[in-house]
């Protein structure tokens, strides 16, 4: 009896339990320099955020948390951190449910984010920040 309960419930181990929200394996391509006081910052936090704001422009600017409207769960869909010389590169998974992305750069027990990041202000999958002020 254990053997036949045990073999009809072994398929709901290998079944997801959440939506797959990205566009197969298409990503955007994101890189920039963080500086602080005029020096590189190097190993600041980077992560990226889903929201579902809208941008007015496609400019990359700083934008106030509490102006954020971010997904229920509020996680991170990429993480890195800066180099040496504050340089960042990370990749971000194309989404299905929103298209509208935020970058939160921490350092210590500070944190600043940039938005908005949509296909609007990237170009072939690829977008230069240039450099943000931290």
């Amino acid at each position: 009896m254990k053997k036949i309960l045990l073999l009809a419930l072994t398929p709901l181990l290998f079944t997801n339990c959440s939506v797959d929200r990205y566009e197969g394996d298409e990503r955007i391509i994101i890189q920039g320099k963080v500086v602080y006081n005029n020096v590189p910052l190097s190993n600041a936090e980077v992560d990226v955020y889903p929201v579902y704001n809208k941008p007015v422009n496609g400019s990359i600017t700083e934008v106030y948390y509490n102006d954020l409207n971010f997904d229920y769960n509020q996680n991170s869909i990429s993480k890195s951190f800066t180099d040496n010389s504050g340089k960042l590169s990370l990749s971000i998974p194309r989404s299905e449910d929103t298209n509208v992305f935020v970058i939160r750069i921490s350092r210590d027990y500070d944190s600043k984010y940039y938005g908005y990041i949509s296909k609007y202000n990237s170009s072939n999958y690829y977008l230069n920040l240039g450099t943000l002020i931290f």
